[in-house]
């Protein structure tokens, strides 16, 4: 999951390098919700995601395969000169306790 989310943060600080212009970048990971959420938002260009575009986005291909992978869930959530987010939401597998010594007998 580290190495997912790692990538998925690598690939939207790249596209915030190339085309966002932003004065500004904000990058967090918290635990939420049973899951952990990696967030990336610039203060840059943004975009329509409605428009089609001239050639695919094989970062945007990536990152959802990555978290497909995670059965997570990523948004981008951009609008021109209001900047992008990129939010990547993955769920925490349920860690299975032993039965205690004490519990068995």
């Amino acid at each position: 999951m580290a190495l997912c989310l790692y990538r998925i943060a690598q690939e939207a600080l790249r596209n915030v390098g190339r085309h966002a212009r932003a004065s500004a970048v904000q990058v967090s990971l918290r635990r939420l919700d049973g899951g952990v959420q990696l967030a990336i938002r610039d203060n840059g260009a943004g975009f329509d995601p409605a428009q089609q575009r001239d050639r695919p986005s094989l970062g945007h291909a990536s990152m959802r395969q990555r978290i497909y992978q995670l059965n997570g869930e990523l948004e981008v959530e951009s609008a021109p000169s209001h900047g992008t987010t990129v939010l990547a939401r993955v769920p925490l597998k349920e860690e299975q306790s032993e039965p205690s010594a004490r519990a068995a007998g």
